[in-house]
């Protein structure tokens, strides 16, 4: 599973590397491109399989680096990732939203047709269990974040 993501994202990465690389002027202008004031592009000075060498070093390179000077990080990025991101994507956006349609259906800031509609699942208790379920969650980041905090303050 790992290779396989990293396979996808490896390609796609070297492909917007290549085109950042095509879109890049190289600065030098033939007598003809001037009177035409176009450039030279990068990728037509090196040619295309120099380009997408290059490329592949912009996109890989730092990845590599990074994973021989620190081995364990992939799996301290993949924690604090599936902890931070799967909690505030599942727990804390969602109430949130819920807890802000509801006060603009309140004010009347939608039409009149969605004030009438139900929601379908409802939760009970209102905002009060919407309250908690933010609480909870901020309450499962909070001990992380400030974790990081401190290994990047010192």
């Amino acid at each position: 599973a790992i290779g396989s993501s990293m396979a996808g994202a490896s390609v796609s990465l070297v492909d917007f590397f290549q085109d950042a690389i095509r879109l890049v002027p190289s600065g030098e202008k033939d007598s003809e491109s001037d009177r035409n004031c176009q450039s030279e592009s990068v990728t037509s000075r090196l040619g295309n399989a120099n380009s997408r060498v290059l490329a592949a070093a912009l996109a890989l390179g730092p990845p590599v680096i990074l994973a021989y000077s620190f081995p364990d990080i992939f799996l301290v990025a993949l924690e604090e990732a599936g902890l931070l991101g799967g909690v505030s994507l599942y727990g804390i956006i969602p109430a949130l939203s819920i807890m802000f349609i509801r006060r603009s259906i309140a004010l009347g800031d939608t039409g009149s047709k969605q004030r009438d509609l139900a929601m379908p699942g409802k939760l009970g208790l209102g905002d009060i269990s919407l309250l908690l379920i933010v609480t909870i969650s901020s309450g499962l980041i909070l001990p992380e974040i400030i974790h990081l905090g401190k290994l990047f303050l010192h």
